[in-house]
């Protein structure tokens, strides 16, 4: 099939959304050919990769600035969700352009991949894929006080988010698309909200499967004991859980290492050091996406305290690392990790999720035979869902999505059907 794929941001050995976008590209042109709409901010990154490891069957373009008035300079953020509001708008014009040209099977919306950003291909009057998306989570009520100062934001996005099943864009959108996917199931209860076509519990991230070309070295059986924790430095984030958790950890061969940047990095580190963690608390700062394998690899287990994520790239990263997640069990980790490979702490206070993360670290720590086992489960799992895995398993969605489009054009009119001479493939020739 010839399909368009749309993802704000794109770039190889990435995380985040840009990895996310650059990884459902490469591997689908394994066996499609593939167009991806992304920002130009990218293209380097991309261009450097491609003059390296040629993909055929893949093509880009790129979105210039707006305009004189866009707010966004990247890699910045500020500003980013007004100019994502009228860059929707400049990808509809792109698709519109490259569809005349090429005549799409298939419309694909992977970035931004959330609930609360509609997109407007569906426009398009060709078979529209969203997903998979999230966005439908909301920070449980007892870790609000998590956010600090950032609090009042906070609940003006609950209260969007609260009301989205209203959204006039939103419901048409759904109601449009040919097939969408949910990542989480507090996602898929408001798409089911507006009349969705069946959203279907799809995670929206994978393992590249390089990172699964040599197994993880043993962790040791005794001695130090690391607990890794990677992410952006903001509230959602749960940095502050983290530290709390480091707090009640009594045993003094538990070592935190913490990677990233972002907003909360000086307050953490001052609360670092009034809690006295300063020795057992190492702040590595933002690291590239390469180092932040390795030391999945060698950590014992990974922390993830986010108190509201989709699902989370790094999760999958540290499994396939063999280190075991301990994470709250909600949102899309909730959904998704095995109970054999992660800890999940239910939900409750800050202070009793804490509680609860540092006994079962000191657990782990104490049972080197159980975390083993933990990590060869990682590792198992990890392997089901690499990229190129999970865009075989698309596959089926993609012939559900032409064959629904399919029924939806017969059971209009001929005039219609003149109006959209695409020849689609059939199911059958779509695997």
């Amino acid at each position: 099939m010839r399909i368009l794929l749309i993802g704000h941001g794109c770039a190889p050995d990435s995380g985040s959304e840009p990895g996310i976008t650059w990884n459902w590209a490469a591997n689908l042109a394994g066996m499609h050919d593939v167009w991806v709409i992304t920002h130009a901010y990218f293209r380097p990154l991309i261009e450097e990769y491609l003059a390296r490891k040629s993909i055929p069957r893949l093509r880009f373009a790129y979105t210039e600035r707006l305009g004189w008035w866009d707010p966004l300079r990247l890699p910045s953020t500020r500003w980013i969700r007004l100019h994502y509001h009228f860059w929707q708008k400049r990808v509809l014009q792109m698709a519109k352009e490259l569809d005349a040209e090429h005549d799409f099977h298939l419309i694909h919306h992977v970035g931004w991949g959330t609930v609360s950003a509609p997109p407007l291909l569906w426009r398009l009057n060709k078979p529209f894929v969203w997903g998979p998306i999230g966005g439908g989570q909301t920070t449980p009520w007892r870790l609000l006080g998590s956010y600090g100062r950032s609090l009042p934001g906070e609940f003006l996005r609950t209260l969007r988010v609260l009301l989205l099943p209203y959204s006039p864009a939103l419901r048409r959108a759904a109601s449009q698309a040919a097939a969408i996917l949910a990542a989480n199931h507090e996602t898929a209860n408001i798409l089911q909200r507006v009349d969705a076509t069946a959203p279907q519990l799809f995670a929206d991230v994978g393992v590249p499967p390089h990172l699964l070309k040599e197994p993880p070295p043993p962790r040791p059986t005794e001695g130090p004991f690391t607990v890794f924790w990677a992410a952006r430095l903001e509230a959602r984030k749960g940095i502050s859980l983290c530290l709390d958790v480091a707090r009640q950890v009594s045993d003094p061969n538990i070592r935190f290492v913490i990677a990233g940047d972002g907003p909360l990095a000086s307050s953490a580190r001052r609360q670092s050091s009034r809690l006295g963690l300063a020795n057992r608390v190492t702040f590595l700062g933002p690291r590239p996406w390469r180092e932040i394998q390795a030391l999945n690899r060698s950590a014992h287990v990974f922390l993830f305290t986010s108190i509201r994520d989709t699902l989370g790239t790094a999760t999958l990263e540290a499994l396939a690392g063999g280190a075991p997640v301990i994470c709250i069990d909600h949102h899309g980790v909730g959904a998704h990790l095995p109970k054999e490979a992660a800890v999940k702490v239910p939900v409750g206070s800050a202070r009793k999720v804490a509680a609860t993360m540092a006994c079962a670290i000191e657990e782990l720590a104490a049972d080197r035979s159980r975390l083993a086992a933990m990590s060869r489960a990682a590792r198992r799992y990890a392997e089901t869902v690499t990229w190129d895995r999970r865009s075989a398993a698309m596959q089926a969605h993609y012939a559900a999505a032409v064959e629904r489009w399919r029924r939806s054009q017969q059971s209009q009119g001929p005039a219609e059907l003149t109006a959209s001479p695409t020849a689609l493939p059939s199911p059958a020739d779509q695997q």
